[in-house]
């Protein structure tokens, strides 16, 4: 009996952080679906961090040529917001197209993601953890769905 309690026991505490983690691929839908509400239609980065009351954080472009950069809540609430005009033109990826990232990230092993970047020469980078927890980076091209380069930390 003694052996039985402490496999259940130990069998919740490995169970527990994955239940507990944040930045889920559901958390990266919801902040997607609000920011995408919200406005904003070309995507810089989203990060979807584990602490305080405005985990997510999203930066992007709205249709009028605002750069914006959003905090969330786990629930899709919009906290604080910093607007800036940029004189450059909006670029990022859409909602779809980080879905696509998100995805093809998942398709590497990713369970947990932390973050999803885009920069100026059009290289997309997906962050988070494997299901050991190790940290797991998936690089691409944009536009292209295929990794050009998967690192996994031993």
């Amino acid at each position: 009996m003694k052996k039985l309690i402490a496999m259940a026991l130990a069998g919740g505490l490995v169970a527990a952080p994955l239940a507990l983690a944040k930045g889920s691929f559901e958390d990266a839908e919801r902040v997607l679906e609000a920011a995408s509400d919200y406005g904003i239609t070309r995507f810089h980065s989203i990060e979807l961090d584990d602490y305080g009351p405005r985990p997510f954080e999203v930066e992007g472009w709205l249709d009028d040529g605002w750069f914006v950069e959003l905090y969330m809540s786990t629930e899709g609430a919009i906290g604080p917001e910093k607007r800036r005009k940029h004189g450059a033109e909006a670029a990022g990826l859409t909602a779809d197209e980080v879905r696509g990232y998100l995805q093809a990230a998942r398709d590497q092993g990713m369970q947990q993601v932390e973050e999803i970047n885009v920069n100026s020469h059009g290289e997309v980078e997906v962050e988070g953890k494997d299901p050991n927890g190790r940290d797991l980076e998936v690089d691409f091209r944009a536009g292209d769905f295929s990794p050009m380069k998967v690192d996994l930390d031993d």
